[in-house]
């Protein structure tokens, strides 16, 4: 059995209306399945309608975030070639913070299940199928398991970019999907944590989560179990 993991948030870019994301996320709630939604509190009473015994929503403030309480240390911020309608800080702080809300749902425990995965809420957009296929999609999350974090790859991960990872989105992972058993994906939020911080000292700046999971993979990548996708079907039909 599985838990599966996921967060919204409004106003932390203007790519698209909240309420796109909500049609989105809403296909994802129906899903038949055991869902811990880390969710806007100024949200809860417009989605509470679909909290049951197998959705649970955690109302959230995104100022309790922890990457907010070294938000001053952020001073260089820059992404080379970003959406600035879309990878603003304060997404990049959301997108940072997936492996912590999975930590927070492991310790909290609801369903009593071996196996987490994160989907991101809005993941719907990326699908190319009717919304019924998509729910049965994510519902088969259910019955898979493994040993290690399994992670969706798109780049080849044994061919080494020449891009900057501090300044350009690097696709080695897909950012969307990844999930597996509790005590790897705990070590997992341990060095996102760490990485974070380390290069929020160092360098002054944060940048897409998928980078920051690339320079962790590169000294612990005995912890991922990979397989590859894009950003279409195969990220969850891959899993």
């Amino acid at each position: 059995m599985t838990t599966l993991v996921s967060a919204f948030l409004s106003n932390v870019n203007t790519r698209r209306p909240v309420e796109e994301y909500i049609e989105f996320g809403k296909h994802f709630l129906l899903a038949d399945i055991n869902k811990v939604i880390f969710i806007d509190e100024i949200l809860y009473d417009n989605l509470s309608i679909y909290e049951n015994e197998k959705t649970k929503f955690i109302k959230i403030n995104k100022q309790t975030i922890y990457l907010y309480s070294y938000i001053d240390k952020i001073i260089n911020f820059s992404l080379g070639g970003a959406d600035h309608t879309k990878d603003t800080l304060d997404y990049i702080i959301i997108m940072c913070n997936k492996t912590e809300w999975v930590k927070e749902a492991i310790e909290m425990d609801l369903y009593k299940t071996d196996q987490f995965v994160w989907v991101d809420f809005g993941i719907r957009y990326v699908f190319d199928c009717t919304d019924n296929e998509y729910r049965s999609k994510i519902e088969s999350l259910n019955c898979k398991s493994y040993d290690n974090v399994r992670i969706a790859s798109i780049w080849d991960l044994n061919v080494q970019s020449n891009k900057d990872c501090y300044a350009a989105v690097m696709w080695y992972f897909a950012g969307g999907v990844f999930g597996g058993p509790k005590d790897k994906l705990l070590l997992f939020s341990e060095l996102m944590k760490k990485k974070c911080l380390d290069i929020i000292e160092a360098k002054g700046t944060l940048m897409w989560e998928v980078n920051i999971w690339y320079l962790i993979y590169q000294d612990n990548n005995g912890l991922f179990d990979r397989y590859y996708c894009d950003h279409n079907n195969s990220i969850i039909d891959n899993y």
